[in-house]
């Protein structure tokens, strides 16, 4: 068992191995909310901050490593905007949705291999930036960032992101509560906040996930921001359909009711058509390390 600073939050294994097996892979790559581009672009270093045009090619290419990449959402942008990729995840099935997907982006530079964060399949020094979407807080941080430490180039940077519901729009936030409640939220560990802080805590511009990475006695240099992400459910289904794909849903024994109580917050938010706007938010943390 790993030493109590370094679990994860989500500290779950039914949970965290949920992926691709009790979670159907392809729902989850259908459903969950892709990453803008211009927050890829600046996860990767490539972007001073918002302002790049969306899906706009990068000046240089980098290679980087999309850690826990699961469907490949991000790998996807990645390769879009020109980059080279190699998509490292434990789940066998949700790289496999993301294979299927590559045909459709021309020229796309991306390799796919099963592994975890905590023994990345790479060698020392051989990625210029390595992204994290959604998933820093199923991985257990000291060793996590030790390996992230060994893979990146001298000033190579590390990128964390989160999309989350925007709390500020009234029935996002009842949606929150409602898949947040009774641990089913997707709880990030943290440098600067009480044991079991939330997701919510994203929104805190003075809280950081908790990331440990240095080189030769150096912290990495930390920046962060924020981008909007409204994400368009064709319909009530699509946003029941999405709850479902949330680990802590997939292993509840209140599944179906708390599902019932996602449909009855859907319908009222819907639009005359019958589709769903999710107001969403995607909070950035990128560490460029010596």
């Amino acid at each position: 068992m790993a030493p109590p600073e370094d679990r994860p939050e989500a500290d779950d294994e039914a949970r965290r191995t949920s992926f691709g097996t009790l979670v159907d892979a392809e729902r989850y790559d259908r459903l969950r909310p892709d990453h803008p581009d211009e927050a890829v672009a600046w996860l990767t270093g490539s972007s001073a901050g918002p302002g790049q045009l969306p899906g706009q090619p990068s000046e240089r290419p980098l290679d980087v490593l999309d850690l826990a990449a699961g469907t490949g959402k991000v790998s996807r942008a990645l390769a879009r905007q020109g980059h080279r990729v190699v998509a490292v995840d434990p789940s066998e099935g949700m790289l496999a949705v993301l294979r299927q997907s590559l045909a459709s982006i021309p020229n796309a530079r991306v390799e796919l291999r099963v592994g975890t964060a905590e023994h990345v399949p790479l060698p020392d020094g051989s990625v210029d930036a390595v992204v994290v979407g959604q998933a820093w807080h199923w991985l257990r941080p000291a060793a996590a960032a030790a390996e992230v430490a060994r893979v990146l180039r001298p000033g190579g940077v590390l990128g964390l992101s989160w999309v989350v519901r925007d709390l500020r729009v009234p029935w996002a936030a009842q949606l929150e509560t409602l898949l947040g409640g009774e641990g089913l939220g997707e709880a990030t560990g943290a440098d600067e906040a009480t044991h079991g802080a939330s997701i919510r805590d994203l929104a805190d511009t003075d809280w950081w996930p908790r990331v440990p990475l240095h080189r030769g006695g150096q912290h990495a240099v930390r920046e962060r921001a924020s981008f909007p992400a409204v994400q368009h459910l064709a319909s009530v289904d699509d946003v029941v359909d999405l709850a479902s794909t949330y680990s802590g849903l997939a292993v509840s024994d209140r599944r179906e009711g708390l599902l019932r109580q996602v449909r009855e917050l859907a319908t009222a938010a819907a639009q005359p058509d019958g589709s769903v706007l999710l107001p969403q938010v995607c909070h950035c943390f990128r560490y460029r390390i010596p």
